[in-house]
């Protein structure tokens, strides 16, 4: 690790006097973001907020509508009729010479008070449209939610993995720390046996502060890198926990038909057909009983005869509307159209970063194999300086040196695991 950005973390995390609690292990953390995460909850909750829109638009199509009518009208006149001049509340229709509204527009007024109904009928085709844009868009929610998990999983597991990469560190440096531990000890008793120079033994203790600063700013990076997993998964907890090892394989190879990601284009082709149902059966016939009973008068003196029933049909049928039918049409296959593009482009461009995913997995792993031959190496290598030492034919800077060299190989190791983690987990996010 590149010493500079150590001390900078050291100096932005500060002092930490937490303790350690426990082991979680990655399913903890991804099952505690899909508990949190808003947009699965609210998913669900839209997602019953459309079935029931769908009932309301059911009823209004399907349903009676059952309600009351009250008119009152009061039209008084003055009347000229010989032997029945005056003003008139209720006017009778005999009167031919009058002032005030014509009795042909008011009848002299109106006394009305009715329960009516008013029946849909033979809707069935405007119900199913309705139900089916209903489930398509139910389904277009279930697949955003299975989308959301799948990235929080990615997101949580990449968080994941590089505090897994802190705490790897903080053991490679703790291997160097007993390292220099015990070659401390063993240049203290040459040293008081004359066999060794008393500098040695200084250098060794600086350079075990210097890993054991480094170690501590591992410590403090672990925990900014914790609770920022803490933050990804909705844990209001400050915690610090120690987190299971992992190990991740590639997935096995996707069938593209059932991709979370293609199947996103499919439900909107799917939703944009739904609409245009919908849309079309506005031009259906339009049929409906209706019916009233109650009272309906205009003259009151005769009031108590005037109560009665009616019953009717209403027919309405759209014959043009300058062809909005045809032009939505278009506008809804030209959409379908983009949304055929899109989903080609995505497939061809995921399949171009899933190979260059597996590219940079095989370039790791060769990589590694070359490290690992290394590492044998510098630990023999170091074996053989602690002898020299020891007989005082090689001294302890040479040592250090290639103490430091082995650690940065032994950093280099750990990075590379790391990112070859992170570039498993990227292809099998986009392999689904």
């Amino acid at each position: 690790m590149n010493k500079k950005l150590v001390f900078i973390i050291v100096l932005a995390v500060g002092s930490w006097g937490g303790k350690i609690f426990g082991q979680k292990q990655l399913s903890d953390f991804v099952n505690q973001a899909f508990q949190n995460s808003p947009l699965l909850k609210t998913n669900t909750i839209q997602s019953q907020a459309n079935d029931l829109d769908a009932q309301r638009m059911v009823a209004a199509l399907t349903k009676p509508v059952v309600g009351a009518e009250v008119n009152y009208l009061l039209a008084p006149m003055y009347s000229n009729d010989p032997g029945n001049s005056g003003f008139k509340l209720n006017p009778s229709k005999t009167i031919k010479d009058y002032y005030g509204y014509d009795l042909s527009a008011t009848n002299g007024g109106l006394y009305r008070g009715v329960f009516t109904l008013d029946q849909p009928l033979f809707n069935k085709q405007r119900t199913n449209a309705v139900n089916e844009q209903a489930v398509i868009q139910n389904q277009v929610l279930s697949n955003s939610s299975t989308l959301s998990k799948h990235e929080l999983e990615k997101l949580v597991t990449d968080q994941y993995i590089l505090c897994l990469q802190d705490v790897h560190l903080q053991e490679a440096v703790s291997h160097i720390i007993d390292i220099i531990g015990q070659q401390i000890g063993i240049t203290k008793k040459l040293s008081a046996n004359g066999l060794a120079k008393q500098g040695d033994y200084k250098v060794l203790e600086i350079e075990m502060k210097q890993q054991e600063t480094n170690k501590q700013a591992l410590r403090n990076s672990y925990k900014m890198h914790l609770l920022d997993l803490y933050s990804i998964c909705g844990i209001s907890d400050t915690v610090i926990v120690n987190l299971a090892a992992i190990n991740l394989d590639l997935s096995n190879v996707a069938d593209v038909n059932n991709s979370g990601f293609v199947r996103q284009y499919q439900l909107d082709s799917l939703s944009l057909s739904a609409s245009q149902k919908l849309f079309d059966a506005q031009y259906k016939p339009v049929v409906s009983l209706y019916s009233s009973a109650g009272l309906n008068a205009v003259y009151a003196p005769d009031i108590y005869k005037r109560l009665g029933w009616q019953i009717g049909i209403r027919f309405t049928q759209k014959f043009f509307d300058g062809h909005q039918k045809k032009l939505n049409d278009q506008r809804t296959k030209l959409l379908q159209q983009t949304t055929a593009i899109n989903s080609d482009f995505f497939n061809q461009k995921n399949e171009s970063r899933k190979n260059a995913l597996l590219q940079a997995i095989r370039s790791i792993d060769e990589q590694l194999q070359s490290i690992q031959q290394q590492v044998g190496d510098y630990d023999t290598l170091l074996s053989y300086y602690q002898k020299q030492i020891a007989n005082g034919q090689s001294s302890v800077i040479d040592y250090i040196t290639v103490l430091r060299s082995n650690a940065a190989l032994q950093f280099n190791r750990i990075a590379l695991q790391t990112n070859r983690l992170i570039a498993v987990n990227n292809y099998n996010y986009w392999n689904w």
